[in-house]
């Protein structure tokens, strides 16, 4: 009899936490799907570990130790696994699908922590399955961060404060913004009146951020990584724009769920204006008030850096957003269906299982397609090119070095200052020439007419004409190869 009631036990949690298995398992597999997957962003990540596996050191180019690594963690948390499957790509793409897939995890968790009904909560699963924000950052350190900060969110509601500070330690290494989340915490902490942390739990956080800026001084002669600052410098010059990071939060969002075409019914998006509407439900659940709080405030902080300093905008920076949208989509969801009680109609529960299984098939084509081949395939042969037809210790410029500089295999100097010491004062100050005199290239790559950053190429042709020769070989629609050859 024990046998059986535990048998029906078992069929009752499953078909409980149906969604949530099939989501997770649909996570993992397009994970799988898409490991060919490739951002110019996370090959840079790539190149470095790929160098360190290969006896070059923690480098981008051998023997120059600078550090563009914005997320120390997700390096080495990728060191292992690029090890064993000798691919620093797929290393890292390891990383970023088990990232995604905890992600998903915690937040669900932290939705029944919130007292909402597990089932509902795992609506916020599936519709991470089923959305591109999951799958468009595979292979950077995204979803890293956003476990963190889920874990993070996690140990606090539980009291388990050394836990805590630990994690907080590991979000800031994943990604700085994550200091944010020490004032949200705290002005929760005061307003609802719960127990202050002690002060020993800010020993782990300080002994991980102190030795990992100790580790940056000693190895690469700087405390902070070049690739930051230059994110910063590139806010500073302007010439990406004016508050381009909130101009493109609507955007993000819409894409986040779904290829923008998909969202729109009867010529408006009336599918991200119903979730807007639901979301905003979310204020009157008393259940999730103090995790209202914690990610707003956190949210509103997270923008205001980016805001204040105008830095370009990247979709990995928009995936929290992402992430706490959801829950309160189904927060607001919750208190919806019991203020009405909604879920005494089993039919309309029968019309959302159906609405859920077709967005899911819809949705999937559209990542297939957004997903499942080489972002910059353009990029990749260009990479191939040089390999192919430069010297092996030749040295190539450019500005945008992830999926060239992978494939190339030569030295690259970045234009931006990502992984190129320099470079990022110059672009801060809008001077795109110098960083000629100081690093000269062998090779210039350029977009053809150049861009306002490439500005090096149109000063050589206006005033050392004889310096620069375009290599005639080279043939990419939109760009050009350029010889550069000193006079002095």
């Amino acid at each position: 009899m024990a046998h059986l009631m535990k048998s029906h036990s078992t069929i009752l949690y499953i078909q409980e936490n149906w969604l949530l298995v099939i989501s997770l398992s649909i996570i993992g597999i397009n994970g799988f799907i898409f490991r060919g997957h490739e951002l110019d962003d996370a090959l840079i990540y790539a190149r470095y570990i790929q160098n360190l596996i290969s006896g070059s050191g923690l480098v981008y180019n051998a023997g120059e130790y600078v550090n563009g690594l914005t997320s120390p963690l997700f390096a080495y948390l990728s060191i292992a696994p690029a090890w064993v499957m000798n691919d620093a790509r797929q290393g890292t793409m390891l990383v970023s699908v088990l990232g995604s897939l905890g992600t998903a995890l915690v937040f669900h968790k932290l939705l029944v922590q919130c007292n909402i009904n597990k089932n509902l909560a795992a609506v916020s699963v599936f519709l991470a399955a089923s959305s591109t924000m999951t799958y468009i950052n595979l292979g950077m350190e995204t979803s890293l961060f956003t476990l963190l900060i889920g874990i993070c969110l996690y140990f606090y509601f539980r009291d388990r404060h050394m836990l805590l500070g630990v994690f907080t330690g590991l979000a800031i290494l994943a990604r700085p913004e994550a200091v944010f989340l020490v004032p949200a915490l705290a002005l929760n902490t005061w307003l609802f009146k719960r127990k202050w942390p002690n002060c020993r739990c800010c020993i782990a956080p300080a002994i991980l951020v102190a030795a990992q800026l100790a580790f940056n001084l000693a190895y690469y002669d700087a405390m902070l990584p070049s690739s930051g600052v230059a994110k910063v410098s590139q806010g500073l010059s302007g010439d990406w724009g004016s508050n381009i990071f909130l101009f493109n939060l609507g955007y993000a969002f819409v894409l986040g769920f779904g290829m923008p075409g998909q969202l729109m019914t009867f010529g408006l998006y009336l599918i991200p204006i119903v979730m807007v509407l639901l979301a905003a439900f979310s204020v009157r659940e008393s259940s999730a008030r103090q995790y209202l709080v914690i990610t707003s405030t956190f949210l509103a902080l997270y923008t205001a850096l980016f805001a204040i300093f105008n830095i370009p905008s990247q979709w990995w920076y928009y995936a929290i957003y992402f992430n706490v949208f959801v829950t309160y989509l189904i927060i607001g969801a919750h208190w919806l269906i019991h203020r009405f009680n909604l879920a005494t109609f089993s039919s309309l529960q029968h019309v959302s299982v159906i609405g859920l299984a077709v967005f899911l098939v819809w949705q999937q084509v559209a990542n297939l397609n957004l997903h499942g081949r080489t972002v910059r395939e353009d990029y990749r042969e260009i990479g191939l090119w040089v390999a192919e037809n430069t010297d092996a210790d030749a040295s190539i410029a450019m500005a945008e070095i992830g999926t060239v500089g992978w494939y190339s295999q030569r030295q690259v100097i970045d234009i931006l200052g990502l992984i190129s010491s320099r470079n990022s004062a110059f672009v801060a100050e809008g001077d795109y020439t110098s960083w000629l005199e100081l690093h000269r290239p062998d090779y210039i790559l350029s977009q053809d007419p150049p861009r306002v950053f490439e500005q090096a190429v149109r000063h050589l042709q206006q005033n050392r004409s004889t310096e620069l020769m375009e290599v005639a070989d080279f043939s990419f629609p939109g760009q050009k190869l350029y010889h550069y050859l000193p006079s002095n």
